[in-house]
């Protein structure tokens, strides 16, 4: 009777002891994905208070002077201030809509594609141009092909543009970009599209005016 009491105490024992492993190890596993939220609202919260952390080295897509500069008084009188929202491009071989800023630096960049203040104005005769980040606005740019639509509508007008070519340089070049006597469209944005860190090259795709729906002009 004793070594059967004995028995039983000692299932007993290893039952709860089975179970307390067993609740162990689940509590290891809950544990892991909430210690990981909270490094992860750490570092949100790091980035926040110092903005410097998150965009240093940050990938400029239109560098000073990759532009070619116009000869003679400037040709194209700004009509915007940087950070103004001009209009919007529609890529239809991506079904994709994407804002048009003022400006190309780092804050309207993040809103959408950023016209060059030295370009044309869009749909006037001269070279527009038009940069974006590669991982957002303008992802999937590589796809588009010759003869592909490119509709653009500002105040001024719904213009459609046609795909004429596209070609990579490097980063450093300048005056690649070069002026135009009638209405084109360059849409610029930083190669290889999967490069890890600050890509080395740009990516220009080239347009030219095909249809002009213009509501007024200035």
């Amino acid at each position: 009777m004793k070594k059967r009491s004995g028995l039983v105490i000692a299932v007993k024992l290893v039952f709860v002891l089975s179970l307390c492993v067993l609740l162990y190890s689940a509590f290891q596993i809950l544990k892991v994905p909430v210690e990981a939220r909270q490094a992860l609202q750490i570092w949100e919260k790091k980035r926040e208070e110092a903005p410097s952390i998150y965009h240093k080295g940050e990938e400029t897509p239109l560098p000073d002077g990759m532009v070619t500069p116009p000869e003679g008084p400037p040709p194209f009188k700004p009509a915007h201030t940087a950070g103004d929202i001009i209009g919007e491009i529609y890529l239809p071989r991506l079904d994709k809509r994407i804002a048009i800023v003022e400006g190309t630096e780092r804050p309207q960049l993040k809103k959408g594609a950023g016209h060059d203040k030295n370009s044309a104005p869009i749909g006037a005769a001269g070279n527009s141009v038009l940069a974006g980040h590669r991982d957002t606005v303008f992802r999937g740019l590589g796809t588009l092909q010759k003869d592909d639509r490119i509709e653009v509508e500002t105040a001024e007008g719904k213009f459609i543009y046609s795909v004429t070519a596209s070609t990579i340089v490097d980063g450093d070049a300048r005056g690649v970009i070069k002026q135009s006597d009638e209405a084109v469209l360059t849409l610029i944005t930083c190669y290889p599209f999967t490069y890890i860190g600050s890509a080395p090259d740009r990516y220009l795709l080239s347009a030219v005016l095909l249809k002009d729906e213009t509501l007024y002009r200035k």
